[in-house]
């Protein structure tokens, strides 16, 4: 699967799932992704750097040496998908050669990431942006953090449930970014 555009550097979901077995880490990269995902969810606009390092944090994982380069490509290549007005911004997941039970326990990884990440900020910046809107999103998030992978079924519906809760995610934290950046530029000192 690519991730990005032809003219930006693409992410393979298998060749990043084998540098993360190499380096020692459990998880797929959905996982960090969905932590990087997180980050500027529950914080808005920060450096990749400063992503990754929150990631790393939140997920407690080692993302230093070439892990740690190429989650800081990743952070890079989200933040501008993430502020594409093409919304150009997609999930990192397996593609559809694997089979859907993978897909799904990947995609409930991704939850568990963002959730993760997006508490972390949370809690640094005192509780802001928790409306009753972002509360129901992430009880949403949370349910499909426990989504059932082994019980996903390979049928036709299967694959269509699978496509609208990978778009609900995507839009679900779309909205949740521009809410937090549009928090941060509300209260934003006015330049003189």
């Amino acid at each position: 699967m690519e991730f990005t555009n032809p003219d930006e550097q693409p992410f393979d979901f298998d060749d990043f799932a084998n540098q993360m077995v190499a380096e020692g880490a459990e998880q797929s990269p959905s996982f960090v992704h969905g932590g990087i995902c997180g980050v500027y969810a529950g914080a808005g606009t920060v450096q990749a750097e400063d992503c990754v390092a929150a990631t790393a944090q939140a997920l407690e994982l080692g993302l230093h040496g070439e892990l740690g380069e190429t989650s800081l490509r990743l952070a890079q290549v989200t933040a501008r998908a993430m502020l594409d007005e093409e919304f150009d911004f997609h999930l990192l997941l397996p593609d559809d050669d694997h089979d859907i039970s993978q897909r799904v326990r990947c995609l409930a990884e991704w939850c568990q990431g963002f959730l993760a990440a997006y508490a972390l900020m949370v809690t640094k910046t005192d509780g802001a942006g928790l409306d009753e809107e972002t509360s129901e999103v992430l009880k949403d998030i949370a349910a499909i953090a426990e989504a059932d992978h082994d019980a996903s079924g390979e049928d036709e519906e299967g694959e269509s449930h699978f496509f609208e809760l990978t778009e609900y995610l995507r839009f679900a934290s779309l909205n949740l970014f521009m809410n937090r950046v549009m928090d941060d530029d509300a209260t934003a000192e006015p330049e003189a």
